[in-house]
């Protein structure tokens, strides 16, 4: 469940992280919901997992924006050699539906890119919505302890 309470210059936000799914393009679709939100896509290694990126889906939803993201069958111009590097690795998927306003998604997307530093998200080319002076997430869901922090 996704939570939001704003004091002053400050913004708290509380998500819901989903289990952690191992890739696979025809589960993905199955267990997806078609809600806006965020994906964050991990790989194991050795016993922890390690953040490879954080994407926003607004739009298309959290179906149709991974799908979009790694899924060769669907047409995604300029998002070919992504797609490769991602399809590298080991993937495994998580993901929180946040479905109050695209500005929210861009704050936590700032908080979580600077919290996990992720491999193929930069920190330097992202902001957050400026609306707040401070951004505060708590997040729950199974196994979030078990992700490497850079």
């Amino acid at each position: 469940m996704f939570k939001k309470d704003a004091r002053g210059e400050d913004v708290y936000y509380s998500l819901e992280w989903s289990r952690l799914f191992e890739y696979d393009r025809f589960n993905a679709r199955r267990v997806m919901p078609e809600l806006p939100g965020i994906v964050w896509l991990l790989h194991p290694v050795k016993k922890d997992m390690e953040s490879l990126l954080f994407f926003a889906c607004w739009r298309d939803g959290l179906r149709v924006g991974l799908r979009k993201l790694l899924d060769d069958s669907f047409i995604n111009i300029g998002k070919e050699q992504m797609r490769e590097t991602l399809l590298g690795h080991e993937l495994h998927f998580r993901f929180a539906v946040i479905d109050t306003s695209p500005l929210d998604i861009q704050d936590i997307m700032y908080w979580m890119i600077k919290e996990y530093k992720p491999i193929y998200n930069d920190i330097t080319s992202f902001t957050d919505s400026k609306r707040y002076m401070n951004i505060f997430v708590k997040e729950n869901g199974p196994d979030i302890a078990d992700v490497k922090r850079r």
